[in-house]
């Protein structure tokens, strides 16, 4: 079907032109589009949705080059020696998540990587076989939302060193991309060192001030309505603005959408039952 075929109104198929010119990813989502235009029971709730996507950022390849760039210099930065330093995913042993395959187009990135390439680890039990006292140990994950999971994982990391009677290590986090209460969060908690190439701000809390925000919050929450209340053992009141309320409107090219991304753009089912054709999709 295209744009043209598509029923909406001229606002909105006005408001879909802009969005393909602004954001080059959504031009070949022209029959989602239409449907979380139509999704929504205003104007006021359309205009919302425009401007969210207007700010969204895409990982696209130029920005994962370029963040594997800083990744390799804040190494340098840090002054870290591949013989007393880990790079480590944050998964749980055999999981394959966004910091496995992070990790991977990583490890040429590192220099000298014929040093370095050995170093890296594919998650967090299998490092914790390898660690010594002294070691430096540099946590990686694709994408940090409100920081929670990192702090948690720091603290499981920990707990299996002790029982190791590895007591002594420096810890480092790092991520391609971050929301900014969460890299914060991480800093405050840990006390640590903590590298993102790209900071990201809260999609309507960073954006909006005062009545505009609580406008914004209030329209949000009346398009969450629109989907179904549960799907698959997860309730959407969990996810309400992204989970934690991160707000973050972030995605990677051809990846799995992060959980604390606004549902509306990942909930693939409407509140009457039916399917929702979703901008993004989310596996788990």
């Amino acid at each position: 079907m295209s744009i043209a075929a598509a029923h909406i109104s001229a606002e909105a198929l006005s408001d879909m032109i802009q969005l393909f010119e602004s954001q080059s990813w959504t031009k070949i989502l022209h029959e989602e589009l239409a449907e979380l235009w139509n999704i929504c029971t205003s104007r006021e709730q359309q205009v919302l949705i425009r401007d969210l996507i207007r700010d969204f950022c895409m990982f696209d390849a130029e920005r994962e080059a370029n963040a594997c760039r800083q990744f390799n210099e804040q190494i340098q930065q840090w002054e870290l020696k591949p013989g007393s330093t880990w790079i480590v995913a944050v998964a749980n042993a055999d999981e394959i998540d966004g910091s496995t395959a992070g990790l991977q187009k990583l490890k040429n990135k590192v220099l000298p990587y014929e040093e370095w390439h050995s170093r890296f680890v594919s998650n967090i039990p299998e490092a914790a076989k390898k660690i010594r006292n002294g070691d430096n140990i540099v946590l990686f994950d694709d994408f940090v939302g409100s920081g929670k999971k990192i702090v948690r994982k720091v603290a499981w990391l920990k707990k299996i060193l002790e029982d190791n009677a590895i007591r002594e290590m420096n810890i480092f986090s790092s991520c391609f991309s971050g929301m900014e209460l969460g890299i914060q969060y991480i800093k405050d908690e840990l006390k640590i060192p903590v590298f993102t190439s790209i900071s990201l701000k809260r999609g309507i809390s960073d954006r909006y001030k005062e009545k505009d925000l609580e406008t914004a919050i209030r329209t949000m929450k009346d398009i969450e309505a629109q989907l179904s209340p549960t799907y698959r053992n997860k309730y959407i009141n969990e996810y309400s603005l992204g989970f934690n309320q991160s707000e973050a409107l972030y995605c990677a090219t051809n990846d799995n959408c992060p959980n604390n991304v606004f549902p509306v753009f990942w909930w693939p089912k409407k509140k009457d039952g039916s399917p929702f054709r979703t901008l993004l999709q989310r596996a788990g």
